[in-house]
């Protein structure tokens, strides 16, 4: 990658040494060369997501190709459209359980507890709420009866 960055930094530098050779008016072999690969190139750079989709085999390219046609032109159309034909296509995996026939069990019968008796009550003279005859603290309001 290092190697490929100073290629580009040594092309680019040639490029503007030369350009700055050159009369205002006129372009140099070197800029000529550039302008007419751009127009070449510009494309192919353009339709790159279509390019990927295609040899993913994606089977959606034909959305691919409207979302860069249409959209491409922004960046984030562009990079949509490159990341949608980068995408993996795996199937998605269902897994298959069977269940065992099982007869639904009924719950077991809740015993019958019987009615506890009937506690003695009496009423609290200070909040008026039931409490039970033995005690000597109402629950309600904390009084002592």
């Amino acid at each position: 990658m290092v190697f490929l960055r100073m290629l580009i930094l040594i092309a680019l530098t040639g490029y503007s040494y030369g350009m700055g050779q050159t009369p205002a008016n006129q372009l140099n072999e070197f800029g000529t060369f550039v302008s007419a690969s751009f127009f070449l190139l510009a494309p192919v750079l353009y339709f790159y997501p279509l390019l990927e989709a295609y040899m993913h085999k994606q089977p959606n390219i034909y959305s691919i190709f409207a979302l860069n046609l249409f959209l491409g032109w922004t960046l984030v159309g562009w990079v949509v459209a490159l990341v949608w034909a980068l995408k993996s296509q795996e199937p998605v995996k269902a897994a298959v359980v069977s269940t065992p026939d099982v007869k639904p069990v009924a719950p077991p019968p809740t015993p019958i507890i019987p009615p506890s008796p009937a506690k003695q009550m009496k009423q609290c003279p200070y909040c008026a709420e039931d409490i039970l005859m033995a005690a000597k603290k109402c629950k309600h309001c904390g009084s002592e009866v």
